[in-house]
């Protein structure tokens, strides 16, 4: 009996081996078959081929990935954004002719329907700092641009520079580059308390 057994189990598992392996060999097969209809299709009915490159523009879900390169730092700032609506349904090629045209700094480094990424150097430095300076005789806080420039962000109207020494008031009106509020408060900590 226990010899009976083990025969079916045997042939069953063989069984079932061999008939993965046929589906295997059948599903390999026809999706080789797919691929050449395809191929035909291609060659034959162009507006196939028009829908088959639809799927090469850009998409409201492809990203764009721009990575900005600030010199007077040395810090690199990456920004993930979707396509916006003035691109969408473009092509590579029309896409890079929309970038020189409008944005001729800025270099595309990948292109693909998922993600683009772009590049671009600037000479200033990134947003991410804070110069602590004077304004009107004032200690004060500025934040930078995105094009570098100074903006005030606050000015102290309690602590006029004039009451500190000489070499602090010299590099308060140069400006003291700090470059998170953990260390604007240190410094601002020095000149306030």
């Amino acid at each position: 009996m226990k010899k009976h057994n083990i025969i079916i189990i045997l042939f069953s598992m063989t069984l079932a081996l061999i008939s993965f392996a046929y589906g295997y060999k059948i599903m390999k097969d026809r999706d080789r078959g797919r691929s050449s209809e395809i191929l035909i299709t291609e060659e034959e009915d162009d507006s196939e081929l028009e829908i088959l490159k639809e799927g090469m523009n850009i998409s409201p879900n492809t990203f764009i990935e721009k990575n900005t390169f600030y010199k007077a730092c040395n810090h690199n700032i990456t920004k993930l954004n979707n396509a916006d609506d003035a691109i969408i349904n473009m092509d590579e090629s029309q896409y890079r002719g929309y970038m020189k045209e409008n944005y001729p700094n800025i270099t595309i480094v990948e292109f693909s329907i998922e993600r683009i990424v772009l590049r671009e150097e600037r000479a200033h430095m990134c947003p991410n700092h804070y110069i602590i300076g004077e304004s009107d005789g004032k200690i004060a806080i500025y934040r930078i641009d995105e094009n570098g420039e100074r903006h005030l962000d606050k000015a102290f109207e309690d602590y006029p520079i004039s009451l500190l020494k000489k070499i602090d008031q010299e590099k308060l009106i140069e400006g003291i580059i700090v470059d998170s509020e953990e260390e604007l408060s240190n410094v601002l900590e020095n000149f306030i308390s």
